[in-house]
């Protein structure tokens, strides 16, 4: 009997304590990292893997993220859709950066039923249900563009002209801006467009400035946006001028080279001011890193990843396959979070969805 129990008791030293699998996801994310548009992507990405490099140490699900470049160009965004879903095998894409280049992949996601969450982007195709497979955080360029009409109204804008990307970015917020405008009583006198990564501006300079336009809306990437607010002052001209979140305000603000009555509407919150326990951490998680600086962008990729691994547990504990789960739960348990609802504003009416942030 005594050596039974002398057995049993070496058995139970010995014996190794089973530990817990941990379940890992993949996702694949598409922005710029070179090009004119790269402060955009670069900013996005730095938020994100900062939130996930926090969560993996500490958690049972491991998220694995794999940025690729695109440029900011389409057919770069095609290419690496194609690498992640055919080679890489993600669960997901996340964080994609721009309309024409998710414009680009939305027949490809839809093919292959690969779910595509947190783009940076307001347009419209990406909140159809024919895109169900697609999950927004950031208002939509609707929101964006009544509050540039608002404010406009609001200062007694009676002509206003609107420069638009020569691509989806400028038919989706474009259109948007027509209706929104319309909305209000205000009249738009001309409409000229430029390329994209470019600041071929000559054409839309030439068309806009001579009318002395009480307001121009500006629909773009912060570099041509810049050029143009540059031209007119030095030109003597003060109009209104509006952007919307895509521009950036932290990314367009550096290149201005004097005061301007020029806003841009953000969709998130700032970072350095809100008081949301999310916001706590991500100054927290900022300073730690040996960073400086935190804009919008910078946390806004952190407020995505934090909402990814909200959806990621959800499906973990059901033990769900995680495309299917993403696709099926991801909108849900992103939109019922408070804090999220509270920093992205997104039970407010149209129109008020947007933080209007002054670059005087």
């Amino acid at each position: 009997m005594l050596s039974a129990l002398l057995l049993s008791l070496t058995l139970d030293v010995a014996m190794p304590v089973a530990t817990k699998q941990k379940q890992s996801l993949s996702l694949g994310m598409s922005c710029a990292l070179t090009g004119p548009a790269q402060e955009i992507g670069k900013a996005l990405k730095i938020g994100a893997q900062l939130y996930f490099d926090n969560h993996n140490r500490h958690s049972d699900t491991i998220i694995n993220l794999t940025v690729l470049d695109d440029g900011y160009e389409p057919i770069n965004t095609v290419a690496n859709t194609h690498e992640f879903i055919t080679q890489r095998k993600v669960d997901a894409l996340f964080g994609y950066m721009g309309t024409p280049t998710t414009a680009a992949i939305v027949d490809l996601i839809s093919k292959h039923q690969v779910p595509l969450l947190f783009p940076y982007s307001g347009a419209a195709f990406l909140r159809n249900l024919e895109t169900s497979n697609v999950i927004n955080l950031r208002t939509s360029y609707d929101d964006e563009a009544m509050a540039h009409a608002q404010y406009f109204k609001d200062r007694g804008v009676k002509s206003v002209g609107i420069v638009i990307q020569a691509d989806e970015f400028g038919l989706e917020a474009g259109s948007s801006t027509l209706k929104a405008l319309a909305s209000k009583g205000l009249a738009v006198k001309q409409t000229a467009r430029f390329r994209r990564n470019t600041q071929d501006l000559a054409i839309a300079l030439k068309k806009l400035l001579p009318l002395r336009l009480d307001a121009i809306v500006l629909i773009g990437t912060y570099v041509p946006v810049a050029e143009f607010i540059n031209t007119a002052a030095e030109q003597g001209q003060e109009p209104w001028f509006a952007a919307m979140s895509f521009t950036s305000e932290s990314a367009l603000r550096p290149h201005l080279k004097q005061s301007s009555r020029a806003i841009v509407t953000e969709v998130v919150a700032d970072p350095n001011t809100c008081q949301q326990p999310l916001c706590n951490a991500f100054r927290r998680d900022f300073s730690a890193a040996g960073m400086s600086k935190a804009n919008r962008l910078h946390f806004e990729g952190y407020l995505n990843a934090y909402a990814m691994t909200l959806i990621a547990e959800f499906c973990q504990q059901r033990q769900a396959p995680m495309s299917s789960c993403i696709a099926q739960n991801g909108a849900l348990i992103s939109s019922q979070d408070p804090q999220l609802a509270t920093l992205f504003k997104l039970s407010k009416p149209v129109g008020e969805n947007s933080y209007i942030v002054p670059l005087n």
